[in-house]
């Protein structure tokens, strides 16, 4: 995927999630069906809370990434492909921990939707900075993956998006009727 169309499917899957916080009743979007299930909001702040370490890494200077981690040891992966790798990664795994578990997200659910879309914006920001080939010669290192290159860590985020995406819209649809 080019970073043009790269750009366009962040794009897409943010407004969706936005339309969705915005259109939900309140009272569904923080339904938690149980203690240790995540309500709609709290898979919004998910989304906030990893995309920000992105975004500071990808505010760095690229010379960064090669001193850190190296230049990428191999091509990227297409989108399907990093989606399966993500999932084989999870390997039964329930749920995000540490800095990546939501704690207990803003009562307004618009404020909440704002505050995600500037952190994707943000991203998209950043993006701009690069070009195709710098998205495919530099790694960063996913908690889950390992080393990953800039361009397959985007597709991975845009899948993260809709992934959660589907699970808010499944809490909210389990939510009893307020």
């Amino acid at each position: 995927m080019n970073k043009t169309t790269l750009i366009d499917f962040l794009n897409e899957g943010v407004n969706e999630v936005v339309a969705f916080a915005h259109a939900s009743p309140a009272e569904a979007f923080y339904f938690k069906p149980a203690e240790n299930i995540w309500s709609a909001a709290e898979n919004v702040q998910h989304l906030s809370q990893s995309v920000q370490p992105l975004n500071r890494l990808l505010g760095r200077p690229k010379t960064y990434f090669l001193e850190k981690w190296g230049p990428g040891a191999h091509h990227s992966r297409s989108y399907e492909e990093v989606v399966g790798a993500y999932h084989a990664a999870l390997n039964g795994r329930k749920g995000a921990a540490g800095a990546f578990a939501p704690l207990t997200p803003t009562p307004d659910a618009v404020a909440l939707a704002s505050e995600f879309k500037q952190d994707y914006l943000a991203l998209i920001a950043h993006l701009s900075e690069w070009d195709e080939q710098e998205l495919d010669e530099h790694v960063i290192p996913h908690p889950l993956m390992g080393p990953l290159t800039v361009r397959e860590m985007l597709l991975f985020t845009a899948y993260h998006i809709r992934h959660h995406h589907q699970i808010m819209v499944s809490r909210v649809n389990l939510a009893p009727q307020f």
